[in-house]
This record gives C-alpha cells, sequence and structure tokens, in this order.
C-alpha cells in the first residue's frame, strides 16, 4: 500500500463523512422546527395548512438528501477530487471497507464520545469533528489501524480543516476512549 494511496482515500471517505453528519444534524434541526411549527400551528389555525404545506415540502427536501446511493456517491466525491487518470493512485480497498459501515458504527461513535464528554455532547460538536471521530473509530475497528497512526493522522486533519481548540479536543477525547 502507498501511503499517499492511502491519503487520497482518507479523503474521500472523510467528505462523505462530512456529508453524512452534517445531514443527521440537519435531520435533527428539522424535526426542531416541525415541533415549533406544530406550536404555532395552534396559534394561527387559519394559516395551518401554509404550515404543513411548507412543512412538508422541507422535511421531504432533506430527508430526499438523506436517502445516499453509495455507489453514486462514492463515485461524485472522487470525481471531485480526481481526475480519471490520478483515480489509480486511491486506496480503493480502504475507501470500500470503510465507507460502507457508517451506519453501523454512527450511534457508538455518538455513545463513546459522549462517555468522555462532561460539558457538550456529540450533536453539540461541528460537523468536521463529528465526521473525524466517525473516521477514526471505524479506521480502528474495521482496520485496526494502529491508534498512534491514527491520532496524529486525524489531529493533522483537525489542524488542517478546523479551529485552534479543535485538535487538543480530540486528542483529549481520542486518548481517553483508547485508555478507558
Amino acid at each position: 500500500m502507498k501511503v499517499w494511496n492511502r491519503i487520497n482515500a482518507r479523503k474521500i471517505v472523510l467528505s462523505y463523512f462530512y456529508q453524512r453528519c452534517f445531514f443527521i444534524n440537519l435531520e435533527k434541526q428539522i424535526n426542531l422546527i416541525s415541533s415549533d411549527i406544530l406550536f404555532v400551528e395552534n396559534i394561527f389555525m387559519s394559516q395551518w395548512e401554509l404550515f404543513d404545506k411548507a412543512k412538508k415540502e422541507l422535511e421531504q427536501k432533506i430527508r430526499s438528501k438523506m436517502q445516499i446511493d453509495e455507489d453514486e456517491d462514492l463515485e461524485y466525491f472522487i470525481n471531485i477530487f480526481f481526475n480519471k487518470r490520478d483515480v489509480e493512485n486511491i486506496d480503493m480497498d480502504y475507501v470500500f471497507k470503510v465507507w460502507s459501515v457508517f451506519e453501523k458504527y454512527y450511534q457508538k461513535v455518538v455513545s463513546q464520545v459522549n462517555s468522555h464528554t462532561q460539558s457538550f455532547s456529540f450533536p453539540e460538536m461541528n460537523t468536521m469533528n463529528q465526521a473525524l471521530f466517525v473516521l477514526w473509530y471505524i479506521e480502528r475497528k474495521v482496520l485496526e489501524t494502529p491508534k498512534e497512526i491514527l491520532l496524529n493522522e486525524l489531529i493533522e486533519l483537525s489542524k488542517r480543516y478546523d479551529d485552534g481548540w479543535s485538535p487538543k479536543l480530540i486528542n483529549w477525547i481520542m486518548h481517553n476512549i483508547v485508555n478507558g
């Protein structure tokens, strides 16, 4: 395995996980908005049909985005990052192994992170940190990548894609999960 091929594959999977976490967070916001709309509907009964229609349309749009065809998404992400001749520089074995188990491990990641935090929870974290935790956990469980390599790689990614506090936060929580 070439290191660059794995790095390229990790970029693709991280982008996919970011998208999935984004839509999970968005769906939770839609559910909150829906409950607020129900409250508003009770106040403005004459506008009930209008609110109901708008709510259903918004929910339908979000839910349609949640119905992801993994094969189409994989092709989409690869085409975003690489031209056709560079596709051979992707560790596709890594992509397929890690890509396909997001749903299986997502709730386990949420539970693990929440068990090691006190002042906030996983849903309150920014989307990039959520995606990094999911990627880290899946790569650790599925590929059994050594923890030192994973910690280093994902902390570097958090430095690259997030603010100044994220690398420290990720480092602290990941160490606690691994050692806990």
